[in-house]
């Protein structure tokens, strides 16, 4: 295993720098400063090829783009939407920054879009930190904010979240990496398989807020309890899609109690490459690009950035659980570290 640190480009004259971990096989993970985010992740199919199995950007500056879709990057104070950029805390309202019309979509953006200070962790791991002041974006608590990524030999991405806050507060992170495991430049995610742990969704209104109420999934086009192509059923009308975007839901896992358990298992059975998703968090969003312009022309090369080119599994709690009581919520308590885990585990088939 090794660490070996590069520099990716430079943002508005600041340098941003990646640190690449590889284990014993030649597999690896290269991450960013920026966002601190995930640039790539290479692993083998079933002939042994490696190939980068997620979405990027060779130019540092298309990262900090919303319209490009927080690729790879660390989503916080507050991942997903927020009704109206408001939210009231122990007694007191706050309001977030406001991004997507009158609400907030990824804490306002911001967060991600900032370069983080950077650490060695040994011989396979990296920590990225983040200080976050006093009313930030609209959020309570002067915040430290640590994401540990660790990649093993055995091919697990391994995402430790870690905490802490002078003053009680609310955190929601995530990662928005996008996966395509085919490897290929031109494929989109419709013929890759996918199962999530989950009978429910969040239930949205015509703008994609969380109404508050759950539907089930079995019976309708949201039904991954079982393996199928993601193809299937994307693109058959439903109250929670909107037009040809496809699925853009959070999911309701089975695990509500904070336990480390199996959310969703990702498949390309061509290439045979399969990914398993665990996290101790409640709730998955899966996305799988439909906002994304289908004439995009920036990308890695020539893989680009595009209408359904990946599908981000982002762990989470539920969208604005901030407004909604009856939504599985755990708050920063002051002084007291908060952790969460989520393991992206890579093998074949």
């Amino acid at each position: 295993m090794s660490v070996t640190k590069s520099l990716f480009g430079k943002l508005n004259e600041e340098e941003i720098f990646f640190y690449t971990i590889t284990n014993k096989s030649g597999a690896s993970v290269t991450l960013q400063t920026l966002g601190a985010g995930v640039h790539s992740i290479c692993v083998p199919d079933k002939n042994g090829a490696l190939a980068d199995v997620v979405l990027g950007f060779d130019n540092p500056g298309d990262y900090v783009n919303p319209d490009y879709g927080y690729q790879g990057l660390t989503v916080g104070r507050w991942a997903n939407r927020i009704r109206d950029g408001k939210f009231t805390f122990e007694g007191k309202e706050y309001t977030a920054l406001q991004n997507q019309g009158t609400w907030t979509l990824h804490g306002g953006g911001r967060f991600s879009f900032t370069t983080w200070e950077a650490e060695v962790n040994g011989e396979n791991s990296v920590i990225f930190s983040r200080f976050s002041p006093d009313g930030e974006d609209g959020f309570p608590g002067n915040m430290t904010f640590k994401v540990i990524y660790t990649f093993t030999d055995d091919n697990t991405l391994r995402i430790d979240y870690c905490i802490t806050s002078d003053k009680n507060t609310v955190a929601n992170p995530t990662n928005h990496t996008y996966f395509n495991l085919s490897g290929n430049d031109g494929e989109t995610v419709e013929n890759h398989w996918l199962m999530i742990n989950a009978d429910y969704f969040t239930e949205t209104d015509s703008s994609q807020l969380a109404t508050g109420e759950l539907g089930e999934v079995k019976g309708t086009m949201m039904d991954f309890t079982t393996l199928h192509k993601i193809g299937d059923n994307i693109d058959v009308p439903f109250r929670a899609c909107i037009g040809d975007v496809g699925y853009d839901n959070n999911y309701c896992l089975r695990n509500t109690e904070g336990r480390f358990e199996l959310a969703a298992v990702l498949e390309h059975r061509e290439s045979g490459r399969k990914m398993e998703v665990y996290t101790d968090l409640p709730g998955i969003q899966l996305y799988c690009g439909g906002w994304l312009s289908r004439n995009n022309t920036v990308g890695k090369g020539t893989s680009l950035v595009t209408y359904r080119r990946g599908v981000a599994l982002e762990t989470q709690f539920y969208p604005d659980a901030l407004n909604i009581a009856d939504f599985p919520l755990w708050t920063v308590k002051a002084d007291e570290p908060f952790k969460t885990t989520t393991e992206f585990r890579f093998s074949t088939l």
